[in-house]
Order: C-alpha cells, then sequence, then structure tokens
C-alpha cells in the first residue's frame, strides 16, 4: 500500500511538473495558473508554494466538492474563459491556444475538451473523457473511445471537431459568461456528473459543447475516487437521476426512473450474491437520497430537452470488444 501511494505521489508530482511547464511555454501568455486547494488535509499546498511559487493558490475554507469548490473559487477569479484541470492531468504545449481558439472562433460554444488520452498508455483513451461525452439511450454516460469499462485505442478515429453532449470535467473548458448565465455547477451534487448536468442545462439555453480532438491532454486517473469505489457509484446514480429530473419532459422522465429503478433492483441483488454489501448500500443511499432531493430539483425545472443519442452503450461496448478480438 504504501509502495503505491508513494508511485501516485511521483506520478502526480510529475504531472504537476509538466503542466505548469506546458502553460507557461504556451504561445497565449495571457493566461493565470490558479490551485484551488479544496480545504485539504496533506502538504500538497505548500509543496504547490514552494515548488512552484508563480503559481497562485487559493484555500477554502472547506471541502465543497468538485461542484462548490469550483463555484467558490471561480467567483474569485476573473477571466473571460475557465479551463478546470484535475490535479491528475497532463497538458501538451498546443492545448492551450488550440483550445481558446475555438472559442474565439464561435461564440455560442459555452463548454469544451480536447481527446483525453491514459497517462499510463497514451496511445489509449482515457476513461475520463476519451473521444467527447454522450448520453445513450437509456440516459447512461459514455464517450467516443470508452464505452463502459473498455478503452480504445486512439488511432487517429476521433481526431475530429464535433458537437458533443457533455465535456470531461477532467480538463474542462467553459466560458465565463456560459457559467455564470446557468449559476454555475450544481452544489446538490457535490461532485461527479456535475459537468454533465452543466453541459446539458446549457444545451437547453442555447449553448454548445465541442470537442476538439486534434489535441490532447493525459489523465492519470484515481485522482480524487477509484471507479471501483462504492462512493462513486452513489454519487453517479443519484447525481443523473437528479440531473435528468431536471431537464427531461414528464413521458421521458417517468420512463427513464422506471428503468433506473429496475436496473438498479437488479444490480442490487447480483451485487448482494457478489457478496459486495459496500456497492448494495450506496444504491440503496443513492435512491434514498435522490427521492429526498426531488421536490427541490423539480423547483428547479425550466426548459425540457431530451439530450439521448439513438445509442445504446451495452451494444456499443459489445462491438468495441468484437473490433479488439
Amino acid at each position: 500500500m504504501l509502495r503505491d501511494q508513494i508511485h501516485v505521489f511521483r506520478a502526480f508530482h510529475q504531472l504537476v511538473q509538466a503542466t505548469h511547464m506546458r502553460f507557461h511555454q504556451s504561445e497565449c501568455m495571457n493566461h493565470h495558473v490558479w490551485i484551488v486547494d479544496n480545504n485539504s488535509t496533506d502538504e500538497s499546498l505548500s509543496f504547490i508554494k514552494k515548488k512552484y511559487p508563480k503559481v497562485k493558490c487559493l484555500l477554502l475554507d472547506d471541502n465543497y466538492g468538485y461542484a462548490g469548490g469550483y463555484n467558490r473559487a471561480l467567483s474569485k477569479i476573473d477571466a473571460d474563459l475557465y479551463c478546470l484541470l484535475n490535479n491528475d492531468i497532463e497538458v501538451s504545449e498546443e492545448w492551450v491556444p488550440k483550445m481558446q481558439a475555438a472559442f474565439e472562433n464561435d461564440p455560442q460554444i459555452g463548454f469544451a475538451q480536447s481527446k483525453i488520452v491514459s497517462a499510463q498508455n497514451n496511445s489509449t483513451f482515457d476513461y475520463a473523457g476519451g473521444g467527447g461525452g454522450q448520453l445513450d439511450l437509456l440516459g447512461f454516460p459514455y464517450c467516443r473511445g470508452r464505452y463502459l469499462n473498455h478503452c480504445s485505442k486512439d488511432i487517429g478515429q476521433y481526431d475530429d471537431h464535433k458537437t458533443i453532449t457533455w465535456a470531461s470535467g477532467a480538463a474542462f473548458w467553459v466560458r465565463k459568461t456560459t457559467f455564470n448565465d446557468l449559476g454555475g455547477f450544481d452544489e446538490d451534487f457535490f461532485m461527479h456528473f456535475e459537468e454533465i448536468d452543466l453541459c446539458v442545462r446549457g444545451k437547453v439555453n442555447g449553448w454548445t459543447t465541442k470537442y476538439i480532438g486534434d489535441v490532447k491532454v493525459a489523465h492519470l486517473g484515481g485522482g480524487t475516487l477509484h471507479s471501483k469505489n462504492p462512493r462513486k457509484l452513489y454519487f453517479n446514480i443519484r447525481n443523473s437521476m437528479l440531473c435528468y429530473s431536471k431537464v427531461l419532459p414528464l413521458p421521458h422522465w417517468i420512463a427513464i426512473i422506471s428503468f433506473r429503478l429496475i436496473f438498479d433492483f437488479l444490480l442490487g441483488v447480483y451485487l448482494l450474491l457478489s457478496l459486495r454489501y459496500e456497492h448494495l448500500w450506496a444504491i440503496v443511499k443513492a435512491h434514498h437520497s435522490f427521492f429526498g432531493k426531488l421536490p427541490k430539483v423539480i423547483a428547479k425545472r425550466t426548459k425540457t430537452i431530451v439530450p439521448f443519442q439513438k445509442k445504446l452503450v451495452f451494444w456499443l461496448f459489445f462491438k468495441a470488444k468484437v473490433q479488439q478480438i
């Protein structure tokens, strides 16, 4: 365990160092790098201040999660364009100018992401973002190049520029006017799915989300919660239902929530038989929290939209696995 922690720390240090260097090598000099500390309890902030004294640091007085942390941070940072980077992302040298140019060339772009590959193997798409985020017919999120837990090889198939449904929160670009018009992230989410919720709300209000595939970043992964962590399951189940309760027309909402109740019940039975009690309890808590927050969420409904693709992620997963053979 200690060896794993040392390995992760070294990898994190290398990513911070590389990202800091690439930002300052960028052709776009009119930018500032901020480190937002969500009331961490380790020595990471003092480490940053010592190693990178030119980087600006903002210390929050509590852990407000991804949503609340960024809402508070961006209210204190004056810029026309924000890029929200996770603590385990390494950027490429041309990344900043190309992403910035996309916003300058199209005033309707509210959100954007680049290609995201794995830091462990940069010829493979990363779990968190891949070639741009979509929502399948049943409301399950997926990325081009990443279907369920399968990450495809990057062979240039997604080097395009494309309008997508959501941009990854791991390296999330957002226009200041868009962010403020939508009231920022929904803090009821705390963490996970909040970037999807924001992009969907943006789509309802006329903003587009763009994928810029001819530039990429590398994601270490697992910097906050591992994909198999029960808390991640809890937030993803609860927050997806919260998101759809705000934007789906009533008939679609009834169909999706009914399906999720059945699907999660069957998943719970499987987890029970597999003796994975923590994950089973995460599902129970997610539904309990969702129905507890439902009256508050319904009050947030304004315009409605169906943001789903006419595809099933399970079928896309099967096709990707077959093509791999």
